[in-house]
C-alpha cells in the first residue's frame, strides 16, 4: 500500500471514529497534511506540504451519509467554482486569507456560484465606490458613538484591502493610514476633530484621489470575468504606481494574499513596538 493509501485509510479511520457516535455529520478537511515537527512553522505548513483535494473527493464519494467542505490553497472565486465542478457533492469550499486580502474578488459569488440573487429583496452595491459610500454611513455613526483616537483605525482598516491588486491601492492604503492616525495627531497637539470632515467623505476622497474612474466604476461581475480571462490567457501584470493588477498563473490572487500576510506582519511588529 503506497503512501497515499495509508494516508487516505487514516483519514477514513480518522472520520469514521468522530462520526460513529452519530453527532458529528459535517466536516470541513484541510487538504494538505500537517508536518508536526519543530523544522516546520505553521506558514510552512500552510504552502509545503503537497495539496491532495482527490483525498477529499474521494470522502465525498465514499461517505455520502456526511458533508464535507474543502479547504486548503483555494485563493479566487474561479478556484472555488472550479472546486465544486471537479469534485459533485462537496457542501462548500472555505477560504480564509484569500477573502481577507482581496474581497472585492469574491464579490459576484451569488451570480457565479448560484444564479445571482433577488435583486428586489437585497439591493446590492454595484461598485466600490458605492460600497465605500454605504460603508461611510457607518463608519460616521461609529465614530459619533466611540471615541475617534481608539475606534478610527479599526473603522479604517476594514476598507483597506477592498482595491487590492488595482494600480495605484498602495496609495490608497496610505492614505488611508494618514486619516486613520489623524486623531491621534491632533490630540497630541492638544486639537480635537472640530471642524475636521467626516470620515466617510474622507474615506471617499481616498479613494477617487488614488484609484482610476475604471477601478472605482467596475462591478464585481465583471471583476470576476476579467479574472477568468486574464487566468486564460496566462496571467499579466498591468503595473502603476508601484502596484499593480496581477491576476493568473502563481501571479494572481495568491501573490495578493503573501502580499497582504506580509503587510500583516509588518503591522504586529510595529504594535509590538509600540507596547
Amino acid at each position: 500500500m503506497d503512501n497515499d493509501e495509508e494516508e487516505y485509510a487514516r483519514l477514513r479511520e480518522f472520520v469514521e471514529t468522530v462520526a460513529s457516535s452519530g453527532v458529528v455529520t459535517d466536516f470541513q478537511i484541510h487538504a494538505r497534511i500537517a508536518v508536526l515537527n519543530r523544522k516546520f512553522s505553521p506558514a510552512d505548513n500552510r504552502k509545503i506540504p503537497k495539496l491532495k483535494y482527490d483525498m477529499v473527493g474521494r470522502l465525498v464519494r465514499d461517505y455520502p451519509e456526511f458533508t464535507f467542505s474543502l479547504n486548503g490553497g483555494v485563493d479566487s472565486l474561479g478556484d472555488v467554482k472550479d472546486k465544486l465542478e471537479e469534485y459533485p457533492g462537496l457542501a462548500g469550499v472555505m477560504v480564509g486569507r484569500a477573502w481577507a486580502a482581496n474581497p472585492w474578488s469574491f464579490g459576484a459569488v451569488d451570480d457565479v456560484l448560484y444564479g445571482g440573487g433577488d435583486d428586489d429583496v437585497v439591493a446590492r452595491p454595484m461598485n466600490r465606490l458605492e460600497v465605500l459610500k454605504e460603508y461611510g454611513r457607518h463608519a460616521d455613526a461609529e465614530e459619533a458613538l466611540w471615541d475617534p483616537i481608539k475606534i478610527r483605525r479599526f473603522i479604517v482598516k476594514a476598507v483597506q484591502p477592498i482595491f487590492a491588486g488595482e494600480a495605484n491601492a498602495k496609495r490608497y492604503r496610505i492614505a488611508l493610514d494618514e486619516i486613520a492616525g489623524r486623531p491621534k495627531k491632533l490630540a497630541a497637539q492638544g486639537k480635537t476633530l472640530e471642524g475636521e470632515r467626516p470620515l466617510s467623505e474622507l474615506i471617499v476622497g481616498a479613494a477617487m484621489e488614488h484609484l482610476s474612474e475604471e477601478a472605482l466604476g467596475r462591478t464585481s461581475e465583471d471583476s470576476y470575468l476579467m479574472e477568468q480571462e486574464k487566468k486564460r490567457g496566462g496571467g499579466e501584470a498591468n503595473s502603476g504606481g508601484g502596484e499593480g493588477l496581477f491576476i493568473g498563473g502563481d501571479g494572481g490572487n495568491s501573490q495578493i494574499v503573501r502580499d497582504w500576510q506580509t503587510r500583516r506582519k509588518e503591522e504586529e511588529g510595529l504594535r509590538e513596538d509600540m507596547e
